[in-house]
């Protein structure tokens, strides 16, 4: 990627620093507004966005459906999970709490888990 972008700009520094690079890069630049001003291209262009603004509507609606569904599925998920989680018991967790306490400030250490750092 390293050499990719060297070369990029090495060939970025001909085009723009030397004067047969800089007549390149204007004669590129003459050339693309010539074929962009060309009654062909022009007419293309034309076509093109027609038919994009024909398409709109339908393109519209659509995203439209499918975001309204995406939400209603999520909206269900969601409630569907709030409910679940209201439904199952909780237990107290002492088989995988090294402490084999919930208290706030105790520390497991003493137990046999991991040792204190040395200070």
């Amino acid at each position: 990627m390293r050499l990719f972008t060297f070369i990029a700009g090495a060939v970025a520094g001909y085009i723009f620093g030397t004067r047969q690079g800089r007549e390149s890069y204007e004669n590129m630049k003459s050339k693309a507004k010539q074929m962009w001003e060309d009654p062909q291209t022009q007419q293309k262009i034309t076509e093109f966005t027609d038919k994009v603004k024909e398409k709109a509507p339908e393109v519209s609606a659509a995203v439209s459906s499918a975001a309204s569904k995406v939400t209603t599925q999520v909206k269900e998920k969601v409630s569907h999970s709030d409910n679940a989680e209201k439904d199952v018991p909780v237990a107290d967790d002492v088989i995988s709490d090294p402490a084999q306490d919930d208290q706030v400030g105790s520390d497991w250490a003493a137990e046999g888990g991991s040792p204190r750092p040395q200070q």
